[in-house]
């Protein structure tokens, strides 16, 4: 429980030629987590209908939700949940380990807040150094007590309800998903939340997908860019008999990378729509981009890109990466420990707070050392990229399979 993955391994990736990169999606692991948590507390069968591999943030959300009585039947290319609404979720004494999850792990800190005696959250040795204050303080204000003793204030949590309605405060200026949590956990309190945000919100296309997926399944109230306050009202959800996730855009990234290092075409096998982008729709400008001129890039909804598209814009065009400041919140402090696994290839970004910058047309050579990559899954899947054409060795085997578990026969290692 909460171990760092076969610590010390390290991957050997040998240097390959490629004319022609073809790259498939995984499932949105953000469309499918919030699905999966939804349809547990609906009444009945609601099938999970993808294409590919769930990678193990989705496995993780299962996990717990399973431990706490909810049946879900795992075929190849759907899944089957039996929800049992909105009480149906039961206490366990068992902990409910998250994995690398932080998206799980948020989502279910006011779940389990919900029952009167505790229960215990704890995830791996990343999440454990993540501090989740926006998550754990805005239960406090709801009567939840939650107590920890990890020195960094992070999981394992200890957390013991019930929440009750009433007013609370989040800051939402480093993720979004404390309010979706929140909005997912109204149907198990007994009357409206009123949440107030502070700061200046991120990830908002994520918090509007939450707020959809919400109001398919009844929920009242509508989200909007540029609102500070929200009312939920509790509702019954009933899910659709099924649901399609859609194919997750963000990992289109790593096929540029990949296609950029080796100079070759990228297909993308199975694109999903612009729109189930999420932000990530960027991803289409830049496969379409005819001009070999700097690029500036806005990933206040996309953060996950960072790595990526850094690497990207070095060994391409160059540019400008900005309003990604809360990446330095991931896994990783995603902006300086991308430009610390850049060097190590040769290739020389700068940092700034919010982002990075970088001149183009930079050619990449084998690294010296092992590249640490510090258990972060879009750091390590950006270094193989590139590694993909040089050569070199990374740390953290296995970590991929948190988003992609293809990921290995996608790079051919």
């Amino acid at each position: 429980m909460g171990e760092e993955r076969e610590p010390g391994s390290i991957v050997m990736i040998q240097p390959s030629v490629r004319e022609k990169v073809s790259w498939f999606l995984s499932p949105s692991k953000s469309h499918m987590i919030r699905w999966l948590l939804l349809a547990s507390i609906s009444n009945g069968e609601t099938e999970i209908a993808f294409t590919g591999s769930p990678g193990d943030d989705i496995h993780s959300m299962a996990s717990c939700i399973e431990k706490m009585g909810i049946r879900i039947e795992k075929n190849k290319n759907s899944w089957i949940v039996y929800g049992k609404g909105t009480n149906g979720l039961t206490h366990t004494n068992e902990t409910l380990d998250c994995g690398n999850s932080g998206t799980t792990m948020r989502f279910l800190i006011p779940q389990v807040a919900c029952f009167s005696s505790p229960m215990t959250l704890d995830g791996d040795w990343t999440l454990r150094n993540r501090h989740l204050s926006s998550s754990t303080d805005s239960i406090r204000r709801l009567g939840a007590n939650i107590s920890t003793n990890n020195e960094k204030m992070g999981a394992p949590y200890s957390i013991c309800g019930p929440l009750k309605p009433g007013k609370t405060q989040l800051d939402t200026s480093l993720s979004s998903q404390s309010l979706s949590a929140l909005v997912l956990v109204s149907p198990r309190i007994s009357g409206p939340i009123e949440i107030q945000t502070k700061g200046e919100s991120v990830s908002n296309r994520h918090a509007a997908l939450t707020f959809e997926i919400a109001q398919l399944t009844g929920c009242a109230t509508s989200w909007s860019d540029d609102s500070k306050s929200f009312i939920i009202h509790p509702w019954t959800p009933k899910c659709p008999d099924k649901v399609t996730i859609p194919s997750d855009l963000s990992l289109a990234a790593f096929g540029i990378v990949a296609a950029t290092a080796h100079a070759a075409t990228l297909e993308i096998l199975n694109p999903t729509k612009p729109t189930d982008g999420i932000g990530a729709e960027i991803i289409y400008n830049i496969i379409q981009k005819q001009d070999t001129s700097p690029m500036d890039l806005d990933l206040r909804d996309c953060n996950d890109l960072l790595p990526a598209l850094s690497a990207y814009l070095a060994m391409g065009p160059g540019g400008r990466i900005r309003n990604a400041a809360h990446a330095r919140f991931k896994e990783s402090d995603r902006i300086s420990k991308t430009v610390e696994m850049l060097e190590c290839f040769g290739i020389n970004v700068k940092a700034f707070e919010d982002g990075i910058e970088t001149e183009g047309k930079q050619i990449p050579t084998r690294p010296t050392e092992i590249v640490n990559v510090y258990g972060d899954h879009r750091l390590f899947m950006t270094a193989a990229c590139i590694a993909s054409k040089t050569g070199g060795e990374i740390t953290d085997n296995g970590v991929w399979s948190i988003t992609d578990p293809s990921f290995p026969i996608q790079i051919g290692f």
